[in-house]
């Protein structure tokens, strides 16, 4: 089947609060997912102005020998202090919400897919909410996002709560979404609620692509 008018979805939440794990199950049941932080990276990657200007605000040593980003030491530095956090995204966001833009659009054309996802925790930091037709926030406790990102990334409290300081907080994203997943149970829990929302989502675009076709 070839999808006319695809759906654009926006994930966002908070650091732990379980986001891409939702974004996977969405690319399982056959959405386009398209990773912001991957995104970024790859801009990074392959922009040698864009390498240039970061060294010069963070140093070489957010480079790897091998001329790779070396992202850990670049967070470290970016969410240590606001001012480092304000420029880290002022030379990086206007060039990462290009590149979505672009995989967005071949996702679009290509006509394979009902719902295009971006897994993006920026999104109303950013200010591209308009960009899509609907919002799910995934919400958790500060607790719990606290455990988890502790067994998944080894990095100190501080740290946590620096790049958590530097994002809006989760019950405001609450109220600008059009859907909200609380993860506080299971992984299954977590896939039923997220299949409740990708069902109703479905049943969106194909009015949708039903209005297109009249």
């Amino acid at each position: 089947m070839r999808y006319q008018n695809p759906l654009i979805v926006g994930v966002t939440g908070g650091m732990g609060s379980g986001q891409s794990t939702v974004c996977s199950f969405l690319e399982k049941w056959g959405c386009k997912v398209i990773n912001a932080d991957a995104q970024a990276k790859e801009v990074i990657s392959k922009n040698k102005q864009l390498q240039h200007d970061l060294k010069k605000v963070f140093g070489n040593d957010i480079f790897f020998n091998n001329n790779t980003l070396n992202a850990k030491r670049l967070a470290e530095l970016a969410f240590n202090d606001e001012l480092q956090t304000r420029k880290l995204n002022q030379l990086v966001h206007p060039r990462m919400v290009e590149s979505l833009i672009e995989e967005m659009e071949r996702a679009r054309f290509s006509g394979r897919f009902p719902m295009i996802v971006i897994d993006a925790a920026l999104i109303f930091e950013i200010s591209i909410e308009r960009n899509f037709d609907y919002i799910i926030t995934v919400h958790a406790s500060i607790k719990l996002r606290q455990q988890r990102v502790f067994q998944r990334d080894n990095i100190s409290r501080k740290q946590f709560n620096d790049r958590v300081s530097k994002q809006l907080l989760l019950e405001d994203k609450v109220k600008w979404s059009d859907y909200v997943i609380y993860n506080k149970g299971t992984v299954e829990e977590l896939e039923t609620n997220t299949r409740k929302i990708f069902d109703d989502l479905m049943a969106k675009q194909k009015q949708s692509e039903k209005k297109a076709a009249s």
